[in-house]
């Protein structure tokens, strides 16, 4: 791995492939396509963080592996929008949920965006290598840690039916630190599966802390990409070919500001918002241990070729204390009150996917603006997603559930739902781990993922489909990236 110490006066350099990006995308095409014969330089903004380097402390991992410090939002603050930055992508901090593009998006996607290039058994084809190279199995029965089961237990009691995950760990301890990093690498991340594949042909090398900032074309080629390293130096890296994997918020503003891709870069923004809820139980559940997501309910949501993904699910969830702290609606006193429940609390998020209606564009500090509206639709659903919550916990035997709107009762019994005030921005603290669009395939680019009107750059990241392709994106952007390194071996 090169950081910037090893250009204190940057670097000019020729390779045959330049991809932008290491994570799911990017770390994928980097192997592909050096097991391929091809010589690749990766450039990735963040810092290589092996396990050595993984402290379990909040204080210092957000800031190391995450996107802002895990502080990027949308313009008005009402979501979070969380991403990795480091070599390995977000796939270093998700909760490692293994989940492909339902066939109902893939006949959502041929019917209403004419997407017809790729059958669904290639997809399928590709699903399943990519789930072999990153261990892909089912979490164990005594791996689901009471808060699972809670989920599990109140959801069956009402009807409705849920699983374990399929993760990518091997050989999982339980620790619970999975979104500050694996300190004992049992995560099978990007930065311990595809990224040492290239690294072991001998024709890829990785580059951190390097910003790819915009290309240069003559005519229908781009020649090279220009950046900064994180000591001020900058870099030049020429190439025959170009793979773009920066995500769905950053992908567009390298195209914007390259003059690249057309108007409708950065629109068709999803961000399939999440909402917490949490339960208080008259003994210890301990979420904090054991795997952190390891249960869902998916009986409420649905894939079709009318609407794509849309409904709502429900997924246990837990985090390190101070993202728990920073979850909840309520502050001062109540929030302390919360807090000092901690371990008899269970909690869940409420996953409900969007309509692509946001935007991605670059602020005259070159950061970018997300710009996002709450849907009718969206708010719909998720108000009944959060009241389906409040009763699986009830039925699981709560004593409580606190909702994360402001204003909402503490919900003993499901009367006091009936009492819930309306969801309005900011009336709730909302995440989004999986934001996607911003590039999409039929417009910004063409169903072998390259730029329209450029003959050698290609797209291969979330920012690619043209609505949510899943609950949760790392596999179905590998998918992604096998088939667009296709068109290129």
């Amino acid at each position: 791995m090169r950081t910037a110490a090893d250009h204190p006066e940057g670097f000019v350099e020729r390779t045959d492939v330049c991809v932008i990006g290491s994570g799911a995308g990017g770390g994928v095409a980097a192997a592909l396509l050096a097991e391929a014969g091809r010589e690749v330089l990766v450039l990735e903004e963040g810092e290589h963080v092996p396990r050595e380097r993984m402290t379990q402390r909040e204080e210092q991992m957000y800031p190391l592996l995450y996107r802002d410090g895990g502080n990027q939002s949308t313009t008005d603050g009402s979501i979070s929008v969380l991403q990795g930055r480091c070599v390995g992508g977000s796939t270093v901090v998700n909760m490692a949920d293994v989940v492909p593009i339902p066939t109902g998006v893939l006949a959502h996607w041929r019917e209403r965006f004419g997407l017809t290039r790729h059958s669904d058994e290639r997809w399928e084809e590709a699903s399943a290598t990519a789930m072999r190279a990153i261990g892909a199995n089912r979490i164990a029965t005594d791996k689901v840690n009471r808060n699972g089961q809670l989920l599990l237990d109140g959801a069956r009691a009402l009807g409705f039916e849920g699983n374990a995950f399929i993760h990518n760990r091997v050989d999982c301890i339980g620790s619970g630190y999975c979104m500050v990093g694996c300190a004992y690498d049992a995560k099978k991340s990007v930065a311990l599966t595809w990224i040492p594949r290239a690294l072991a042909t001998g024709r890829a090398q990785v580059q951190t802390q390097a910003r790819a900032v915009r290309f240069h074309r003559d005519g229908g080629t781009v020649t090279a990409v220009e950046g900064e390293l994180s000591n001020g130096a900058t870099f030049r890296v020429e190439a025959d070919h170009f793979v773009l994997a920066a995500g769905a918020i950053h992908s567009p503003l390298v195209l914007r500001r390259s003059g690249l891709g057309g108007r409708r870069v950065g629109q068709y923004l999803s961000l399939q918002p999440q909402a917490p809820v949490s339960a208080v139980f008259p003994d210890s559940v301990v979420m904090h241990r054991g795997v952190p997501q390891a249960t869902y309910v998916d009986s409420t949501e649905w894939a079709n070729a009318d609407e794509g993904l849309a409904g709502f699910r429900l997924e246990s969830i837990s985090s390190t204390p101070g993202m728990a702290a920073s979850s909840g609606a309520g502050w001062g006193e109540a929030a302390a009150l919360q807090m000092q429940m901690y371990r008899n609390m269970a909690a869940c998020l409420c996953l409900v996917p969007d309509r692509p209606e946001g935007e991605v564009r670059r602020k005259k500090n070159e950061r970018p603006a997300i710009r996002y509206g709450f849907q009718r639709l969206w708010t719909q659903r998720m108000d009944e997603a959060i009241r389906t919550a409040a009763r699986v916990y009830l039925a699981a035997g709560a004593t409580h559930v606190n909702l994360p709107l402001v204003g909402a009762p503490v919900i003993r019994t499901e009367a006091d739902l009936e009492r819930l005030p309306p969801i309005r921005p900011n009336s709730l603290p909302l995440l989004s781990a999986h934001p996607q669009g911003t590039c999409r395939v039929g417009e910004v680019l063409d169903e072998r993922f390259f730029v329209r009107g450029i003959d050698n750059l290609q797209v291969l990241d979330a920012s690619v489909f043209p609505t949510s392709s899943s609950s949760h994106t790392m596999l179905p952007v590998m998918q992604v990236a096998q088939l667009g390194v296709e068109e290129l071996t």
